[in-house]
């Protein structure tokens, strides 16, 4: 390691800190609400011109065009595939038809911004082929089809209950599944006529459902479930967007509603409850309230109340290929080898937790195993770091980097090399400091202005500035 290195590495996150206010800086607020909506970096370009925008509604802005963004729906379609375990092989084993199939339809809904308790409806009420029909891949996709597992996982998704004990799970003892000669196609069906030596099921809440013969009993459930009267069915869905904004919910886990599991802010829970309900379980309109709220607005932590968080895997892997202009390419085993993805294909866009690589097993790509959120580790690890700091692989791919050899081609000068890289990889412009750090470093080391543009994009890549979001 060259002299001065670790001096340089240490100083770029305190580099980007906010100075004491009620807000965080507008460059720290750019990098964060792309990061949170869309899982990238935003590109030079579109720094310099939020950072010299002087309109008072900039945030705002910004806010309403990524959340409407192909990225940003993309991204949100990710955190959805991973709740629903949307995975090619074992334990959902959709295939990637189904795979494919259940993708399209979480996007469409995002899309066209349909209300959240009609996205539930339409999932819970789906039937049809798992190709044709995508929503009912949802019931497709379980290991143990019984009554009982469905109703355990809905209520986990929809109520944040680990342990429902009531008799509920009757109103889905009419599915029925049957091969097509399609390759790996089921049709999910009902036995509408099914008849049941009791009619009445009672929910933990008191409620009672009767079970009529000749109707689909699922609808008796789910008419409950959306209710506006049934609250938690919002709540839950209000702290699962706060924990997907914050990487913590205002109950943590957010899907471990307990009595001795108090929300940490209730005033803060109901408001956005209220707020949710109130604008017709509108998802787009709730995650632009949280992102236009104080707390996400705030200053990181010791300042203010941000806490910084990891990047997800899928988010870490993209920001190398996007800092570096080389991306990963991906192929998916199933149905046969050498089923490639496009080149540059985001890993956030993969939809299928089949297709991995090596680098997005090391960050902690989840496995869609079970619907928990727990599952996603974004915990830093001697692994990764030793992966950043001496990784071949990584030091060729910065070397090889056709942004580095653009930006040394566009400018010769220390100041410029290294503003255009800091853009890149951290979403911000060089300060004095870092410009002088640099300088000294380069004569201290007798290097080219070249070979400067190689190690601050390694060192920018192997500080905390670049790991989390902050």
């Amino acid at each position: 390691m060259r002299k001065s290195l670790i001096l340089i590495v240490c100083m770029a996150l305190s580099a980007a800190q906010s100075v004491a206010s009620n807000q965080c800086r507008d460059e720290v607020f750019l990098r964060r609400v792309y990061l949170t909506v869309t899982g990238a970096l935003p590109n030079s370009q579109e720094c310099v011109s939020f950072l010299d925008n002087e309109s008072p509604k900039r945030r705002e802005a910004l806010v309403n065009r990524l959340i409407q963004s192909e990225l940003g729906l993309k991204y949100m379609q990710m955190h959805w595939g991973d709740i629903l375990r949307i995975k090619s092989e074992f334990p959902s084993n959709l295939w990637p038809n189904g795979v494919q199939a259940y993708n399209r339809w979480i996007y469409e809904q995002l899309l066209h911004n349909v209300p959240y308790d009609e996205m539930v409806r339409k999932l819970l009420i789906s039937e049809g082929s798992n190709f044709r029909a995508p929503a009912a891949n949802f019931y497709r996709g379980f290991q143990s089809r019984t009554p009982q597992n469905y109703y355990a996982n809905i209520n986990l998704l929809f109520l944040g209950n680990r342990n429902c004990t009531d008799n509920g799970y009757l109103c889905f003892s009419q599915m029925k599944f049957k091969s097509t000669k399609e390759w790996k196609e089921e049709i999910i069906y009902l036995d509408i006529h099914k008849e049941l030596p009791w009619h009445k099921v009672v929910l933990e809440d008191g409620t009672q459902l009767e079970l009529r013969r000749d109707t689909d009993w699922r609808e008796e459930y789910v008419n409950w479930l959306t209710s506006k009267s049934n609250r938690r069915f919002a709540e839950v869905m209000v702290n699962r967007m706060w924990y997907w904004v914050f990487g913590k919910g205002l109950v943590h886990e957010p899907d471990d509603w307990r009595e001795d599991n108090k929300p940490s802010n209730p005033e803060k829970l109901k408001e956005l409850t209220d707020f949710f309900v109130q604008h017709n379980y509108d998802l787009r309109a709730l995650l632009k309230k949280i992102l236009l709220s104080e707390e996400f607005n705030s200053p990181m932590a010791p300042e203010g109340g941000y806490i910084p968080q990891r990047l997800p895997a899928e988010v870490i892997v993209d920001a190398l290929a996007s800092a570096t202009g080389i991306w990963s390419r991906y192929s998916s085993r199933v149905p046969e080898p050498f089923t490639f993805y496009p080149p540059a294909t985001r890993a956030t866009h993969l939809g299928d937790a089949t297709v991995s690589s090596s680098e997005l097993e090391l960050f902690g790509k989840v496995s869609r195993d079970v619907s928990l959120e727990s599952q996603r580790n974004n915990s830093i690890t001697s692994r990764q770091l030793l992966y950043l700091m001496n990784s071949s692989a990584l030091e060729k791919r910065i070397r090889r980097s056709p942004v580095l050899k653009r930006i040394c081609e566009q400018h010769s000068d220390v100041l410029n090399v290294a503003n255009a890289i800091t853009l890149r990889v951290l979403s911000r412009r060089v300060t004095p400091n870092e410009v002088r750090l640099y300088k000294e470093y380069m004569q201290e080391n007798g290097l080219t202005v070249q070979e400067l543009a190689f190690d601050i994009m390694w060192i920018q890549i192997n500080s905390n500035e670049f790991l989390y979001n902050h």
